[in-house]
């Protein structure tokens, strides 16, 4: 590999795992920010999705096609799926936890039903 293009590659490293760490950042700011748990779980998504995904590459490029990179890889699967999945548990447990209940019933205030309330 040339020096130019050892450099070069130094360079996107540095800028991916820059990308990685300010999606993390960002994320926490947004949970510490927001009102309700409800709106902070909106910020998970930002270190597991875009964070991994720079993350992975980092490591592709750095290391290129090791064991490493396969590993980095399966966690970003994992975070891609599990993320979401988790999130809605959560807030399950954040309705469960201050309603007692997380069925929408039909005195919730805050649950729209689209084919109208239901019979009570």
């Amino acid at each position: 590999m040339t020096p130019e293009a050892a450099e070069t590659q130094r360079i996107v490293v540095d800028v991916l795992l820059g990308v990685t760490a300010a999606t993390c950042w960002l994320g926490c700011l947004g949970m510490v920010r927001m009102r309700d748990p409800f709106q902070a779980l909106h910020y998970l998504a930002l270190p597991a999705i875009p964070g991994m995904a720079a993350l992975t590459l980092a490591v592709w490029i750095q290391t290129g096609w090791t064991q490493a990179t396969w590993k980095c890889g399966l966690l970003f699967a994992i975070l891609l799926a599990a993320n979401s999945v988790g999130a809605h548990a959560a807030a399950r447990a954040f309705r469960a936890r201050r309603k007692g209940h997380w069925e929408p019933q039909p005195d919730d205030p805050e649950v729209e039903f689209l084919a109208g309330r239901p019979s009570a």
